[in-house]
């Protein structure tokens, strides 16, 4: 029975297709863009509704809102992992639909709240995201994760096994690796989905401040970074704020600048984030 649910699924045919001509996607040079984008799983079940949203390069944008708003909706239209139903995705201009879906998926980094690590060292475990990086490449993506302090602290530093899941290493440190692996891929576009959420508070600030460097170096280079979190202190530090709630895009702007709006949805969900923190201590 397993043998055959194992063929049945590499008998699929892939949804998402390609153009004969499809181009090479390899960086981001102003934004990413969803444009009256709307997306139905089912024709009576509109998860998505005429959603306009520019999320800007060399930024941090936060994508916020209660289960069930549409932001894990937005991630997998941006991975061509589905297509919108109307509207379109675009990247400086150019329609998602025009590049081709393997370079797109190379070019965006993904760090999750809980990532598989691997019975290695934590070496193999960073360079897992990037096999050919350099040395130098490794020691900034250990830095701006803040892994450092954690790996001077261990037997073998970047040589230490972690064992089974990376079992020698706390939750809060696990982050950081997959923090650290995402940033190594030294990918366009980044997304963290509850990156920090085991962090304590000086650490996520820390990194946080070096993510706001990494996306607009000294080279040039310019990343778009999209969090998508509930951590209050983790979406203060945003530039700019999308509070989305039934498919819509009910309020956007900076964190200040959403506080000011008299009985607003993202004021409200401050309050009573703040509320269900307060109550846990």
């Amino acid at each position: 029975m397993g043998l055959k649910r194992v063929f049945d699924i590499l008998d699929l045919k892939p949804t998402i297709t390609e153009n004969e001509n499809a181009i090479t996607f390899n960086k981001v040079k102003r934004s990413i863009d969803f444009h009256n984008v709307t997306f139905c799983y089912t024709p009576d079940e509109e998860v998505l509704r005429g959603v306009n949203l520019e999320i800007k390069a060399g930024n941090i944008s936060a994508i916020v809102g209660p289960s069930g708003a549409g932001k894990s909706t937005l991630v997998s239209l941006l991975l061509r992992l589905s297509d919108p139903s109307s509207g379109r995705v675009s990247i400086d201009g150019e329609d998602l639909r025009n590049f081709s879906v393997s370079s797109l998926r190379q070019n965006i980094s993904i760090a999750l709240q809980e990532n598989l690590l691997f019975g290695t060292t934590i070496r193999e475990n960073i360079l897992y995201a990037a096999p050919s990086a350099t040395e130098q490449a490794l020691a900034d993506a250990i830095k701006i994760s803040c892994l450092d302090e954690v790996i001077d602290r261990l037997p073998q530093g970047l040589d230490t096994v972690l064992g089974d899941r990376g079992a020698r290493l706390s939750t809060g440190q696990k982050q950081r690796l997959s923090i650290a692996r995402a940033v190594i891929k030294d990918a366009p576009v980044l997304i963290l989905d509850e990156p920090t959420s085991s962090l304590d508070a000086e650490t996520e600030h820390r990194i946080l401040e070096n993510l706001h460097t990494w996306a607009r170096d000294d080279a040039g280079a310019m990343r778009a970074i999209i969090l998508i979190t509930h951590r209050l202190s983790t979406i203060r530090r945003a530039n700019r704020i999308i509070y989305l709630e039934s498919g819509l895009i009910a309020e956007h702007g900076d964190h200040n600048t959403l506080m000011q709006i008299e009985g607003g949805r993202y004021r409200s969900f401050v309050a009573a984030e703040s509320s269900t923190s307060s109550s846990s201590l």
